[in-house]
């Protein structure tokens, strides 16, 4: 058996020679780049010269400019010529292709190598356990597929066949009596968004701190369960226990005065466990990086632990891969977006808790999209933003709709919350209560 040595002084794959005969090819054979776009990623380039010289050939071909020796040269000056230059000699039209193919093969190779040396260095840890080990491959398969898969275009006469199959598998759930999409826990909410969350769907519940968003994503979350949907909970503020106490306390059989007292009616206790306890719920409140929280929830889903995700809450996620200078927009863009990716490829909801800014407390104004922390890809990549308002002098909270990608916005439901505000009904309505099937085409958009 060869030992961890032997293993890690594999030689690293070289790709130096590929990627600037790639680059070559480009150059010399302009015309025919739109066939190698979808094969090759800027990350398959070892240097940042050569990444930028091939972002430029792209840039040039999708705007239409020309792409010569004297355009590429005059821009990137040396390092075109001592990296590209003397490699057009061997292009040649068919070996575009077949040089870009092999550039893609070796990229996945290089990629592989860092993720299985990474994997053994922590497979060996003293600290590593079994379930690290699992979530470990996990993260392997998704760093050799790297930053840019291969995928085929789908025709539209496949897109409409799924789409009949998937009208006959909700014709047969109705008929059967059970939920095509999985509840919101709001009925006024449910209709609005067609029958509750939806898979692939990124939803936003955010609110300011202290308002509710955790104690309506638990009522939420709850109601998810007991319709039968399998809920993992990913909470980076709170601890399982204290997210434990707050469902116990939404029985209405169990008060918070009475826990820290010590002084439970221990036959209550039993009724509010049994009502709680066979709820398919999951609570992981260990998890801290955006890396880490795609392997669990992807491995939930796997296990049939999850089929609607929480996360409690975006600031609090980190970014490993970010460094230095990076702006904060740029950090949440790249986590909201690898959640809306995450949520399209499980076909899962997820539902992803933010803040908001300041500014819509002191202006005394119910919260539009623009409060939310660093909105702009927040609001791009979500499907759904529910934006909470409280109205402390009411003794409710109002849930606005300020984004449904495929229904109704900018409508508002109140909620009215229970003495310990684990647990919520649905107040009198703010705006008038229609289904939205009953809604005219005109209004739908």
């Amino acid at each position: 058996m060869k030992t961890q040595k032997e293993i890690l002084d594999i030689p690293f794959p070289d790709t130096t020679e590929l990627e600037r005969q790639v680059l070559a090819d480009a150059v010399s054979f302009p015309e025919t780049i739109g066939d190698i776009l979808p094969l090759v990623h800027p990350d398959f380039f070892t240097t940042t010269a050569r990444r930028e010289i091939w972002n430029t050939i792209t840039k040039y071909y999708n705007e239409g400019k020309p792409i010569d020796v004297t355009t590429i040269g005059t821009i990137h000056g040396p390092a075109f010529m001592e990296e590209i230059y003397r490699k057009m000699n061997d292009s040649t039209p068919s070996g575009q292709l077949y040089h870009a193919s092999i550039l893609r093969d070796g990229a996945a190779k290089r990629r592989a190598y860092f993720a299985a040396t990474t994997f053994l260095q922590n497979a060996i840890s003293q600290k590593s356990t079994e379930q690290d080990i699992l979530a470990a491959v996990e993260q392997f398969q998704r760093t050799v597929e790297g930053p840019a898969p291969l995928q085929n275009e789908a025709q539209l006469s496949a897109i409409l066949n799924r789409i009949g199959e998937d009208i006959q598998d909700n014709a047969i759930a109705k008929k059967e009596g059970k939920a095509i999409r999985i509840t919101t826990g709001f009925r006024q909410l449910d209709w609005w968004t067609y029958q509750g969350f939806a898979p692939g769907q990124l939803i936003i519940l955010a609110a300011r701190p202290s308002v509710g968003k955790t104690a309506v994503m638990l009522h939420m979350a709850k109601c998810a369960a007991k319709a039968g949907h399998p809920v993992y909970i990913c909470s980076l503020e709170m601890t399982a226990s204290e997210l434990g106490q707050r469902m116990l306390f939404s029985t209405g059989k169990v008060t918070p005065k009475q826990v820290s007292n010590g002084d439970v009616d221990w036959q209550a206790f039993e009724l509010a466990n049994g009502e709680l306890a066979p709820l398919p719920i999951y609570i992981n409140d260990f998890s801290r990086s955006l890396d880490e929280l795609v392997t669990r929830i992807t491995q939930s889903v796997k296990q049939g632990h999850c089929k609607i995700a929480f996360i409690d809450y975006l600031g609090l996620i980190q970014d490993t891969i970010s460094f230095g200078n990076t702006k904060l927009y740029q950090i949440i863009s790249r986590i909201t977006g690898t959640l809306k990716a995450l949520a399209k490829r499980l076909g899962i909801p997820i539902v992803l808790l933010s803040q908001l800014n300041r500014e819509q407390v002191k202006e005394k104004r119910a919260p539009e999209l623009f409060d939310l922390r660093d909105s702009g890809s927040i609001e791009q990549d979500a499907d759904i933003v529910l934006m909470l308002e409280p109205k402390p002098d009411e003794g409710r909270i109002y849930m606005w709709l300020r984004k449904n990608r495929n229904g109704k916005k900018d409508e508002a439901l109140v909620l009215v919350p229970n003495s310990t505000y684990s647990s919520f009904e649905e107040g009198n309505k703010i705006t008038e209560l229609r289904e939205p099937a009953l809604v005219s085409q005109e209004e739908s958009f």
